[in-house]
């Protein structure tokens, strides 16, 4: 398993508003269910957060059952805000810092904290966050937003993951969830993403073979931009190496009905040109054709074949954070030239 859902954030009430004191109510930050503006949690339900300009370091806190985060590598977190921050120097508005059986949020010793960023109002946005510099050792326990500045927000906050990102076993679970709960005279039917030398599954159902994996040279990006935003600075990130990814999707049928039903389904769940949801993160996809006589995989195929292509990137390893700078300062001593 590559991942965990902490916090689906579609149930307000269990969340509470309070003070900076931490235990009297806020009447400056408000929390409600959301059903409409939804991010990337399968539930379709959100958490919209408003707070007033009075709210800076009112808190939002929410208590969880211990949450083991042994091998997960970071935290994402769907965020969709009607304002910008911490971009083009905007001021952030918001603080993320967690709790554990060992070390409290309130804890001197739990010094991890994240700023959330967000790019661009009025979209959704995973923001991704780095564990590696966790100090709060223990279970997850509680999950804590600090309200930042005097200005007044509203957010819409979605699914809470732990990730240890793993791409290609990500693209195979986004790909087989897509293609799930399609059904054939009312039974629902199995997607198998196997190995080639693996048993098919028995007709009716959906067989999914990755048969290639390439390197995208077409898709490498050197740009370095921001993450893992705190107090005293962030770190420098780059996309990671990017991946192409070839599936064959066929259909394992006993009639040419169910066939054709089966790749009808297939197109009405992925488009030619389409995206899959893995974790907040969204892998474009589409269907390709391969050419020559042997289709896929060094072989002629006896059923019709829907060759998909997902793109992915591998994570690259976290490097130490950057510390912003107010002042440069450049000092240099006059030679006296004879």
């Amino acid at each position: 398993m590559t991942a965990r859902v902490i916090e689906t954030m579609g149930d307000a009430a269990q969340w509470a508003a309070v003070e900076p004191d931490g235990t009297t109510p806020s009447t400056e930050v408000a929390l409600a269910d959301e059903t409409v503006v939804v991010g990337y949690g399968p539930d379709r339900r959100a958490t919209k957060v408003t707070a007033t300009p009075l709210a800076a370091g009112h808190l939002v806190r929410r208590a969880l059952g211990p949450v083991d985060l042994s091998g997960f590598t970071e935290l994402r977190l769907s965020v969709r805000a009607d304002r910008p921050a911490g971009s083009g120097g905007l001021p952030f508005f918001l603080e993320l810092r967690i709790g554990t059986t060992a070390t409290p949020v309130d804890d001197p010793a739990n010094t991890w904290h994240r700023l959330l960023p967000v790019r661009a109002a009025d979209r959704w946005e995973t923001v991704r966050l780095s564990l590696d510099d966790l100090t709060a050792v223990g279970a997850l326990t509680e999950l804590q937003l600090r309200c930042l500045g005097g200005t007044a927000f509203t957010v819409y906050l979605d699914d809470v993951i732990a990730v240890a990102p793993q791409p290609f076993a990500d693209a195979d679970r986004a790909l087989a969830g897509r293609l799930a709960g399609i059904e054939i005279a009312g039974a629902a039917v199995p997607v198998t993403v196997r190995a080639a030398g693996e048993p098919l599954s028995p007709a009716p159902a959906l067989d999914v073979v990755q048969f290639d994996v390439r390197y995208a040279y077409d898709r490498v990006v050197d740009a370095v931009v921001p993450r893992d935003f705190t107090a005293t600075g962030a770190r420098p990130a780059v996309p990671g190496d990017p991946y192409d990814i070839d599936y064959a999707v066929a259909p394992v049928a006993a009639t040419r009905g169910e066939q054709t039903a089966l790749l009808e389904a297939v197109l009405d769940r992925l488009s030619p040109v389409d995206e899959l949801a893995a974790d907040g993160e969204r892998l474009p996809t589409r269907l390709v054709w391969i050419p020559g006589p042997n289709r896929i995989g060094g072989f002629l195929t006896d059923v019709p074949v829907l060759t998909y292509r997902v793109s992915v990137r591998r994570t690259p390893p976290p490097v130490p954070p950057v510390r912003h700078v107010d002042d440069l300062v450049v000092a240099a001593d006059f030679l006296e030239i004879a």
